[in-house]
């Protein structure tokens, strides 16, 4: 299915007929009837198989497998939107109250996750906006940010603006943030887990 339908429309269910793979999309927020858009394809950009779509392929779709994974699939979004606002709703108070332990990893874990969230979003000035999260200054703020990478937890150069999380932090976010026991690491927000290394922090 091409780029532009992928963004315009909803969720995607896939199936392997024979030689074809089958894409099914409903519209967003639409979980009932057949799809809006279908398309069968040769399976793994092959050449098309002799004869081309027959009448027999058409018959093989599945519609009523199609709607159950659909379905499925957007349990698991409304699920995983649902941990993330949790997440997001008292980052905060989660920030300031690790950081009253001490400078810990899991502290650390938390505000690296914040800091790739809030560059992710197109934030500028991430160590501003952090310091006045946590009550600290700003330099205090950089300090951290090296911990984190010291130790493992954020990816990407110091004096450099982004990285990733490792699996080390994200298994910590995964069992100290609320709604964390639903999670998998695949769960955690995308912008935590991309690489945005370019700018100067």
């Amino acid at each position: 299915m091409s780029e532009q339908h992928r963004e315009q429309g909803g969720p995607v269910v896939a199936q392997d007929i024979g030689p074809w793979v089958v894409e099914m999309q409903w519209p967003e927020g639409v979980t009932q009837g057949g799809p809006a858009v279908l398309l069968v394809r040769p399976k793994g950009g092959e050449s098309c198989p002799l004869g081309g779509i027959s009448s027999t392929v058409l018959r093989e779709i599945d519609f009523k497998e199609a709607v159950e994974r659909l379905r499925a699939k957007v349990a698991v979004s409304e699920m995983r939107a649902q941990v993330r606002e949790e997440y997001e709703a008292g980052r905060t108070e989660r920030l300031r109250k690790a950081l009253s332990q001490g400078v810990t990893d899991e502290y650390l874990a938390m505000l690296a996750s914040a800091y790739l969230s809030y560059l992710s979003s197109g934030g500028r000035g991430p160590l501003a906006h952090l310091a006045e999260r946590v009550g600290k200054s700003e330099s205090t703020v950089k300090g951290h940010l090296w911990q984190a990478r010291k130790r493992g937890l954020l990816t990407g150069a110091p004096g450099r603006a982004g990285g990733a999380l490792t699996r080390k932090a994200a298994e910590i976010l995964i069992r100290v943030v609320p709604g964390g026991e639903r999670m998998t690491i695949e769960d955690l927000p995308a912008e935590t887990v991309q690489d945005t290394s370019t700018a100067e922090e």
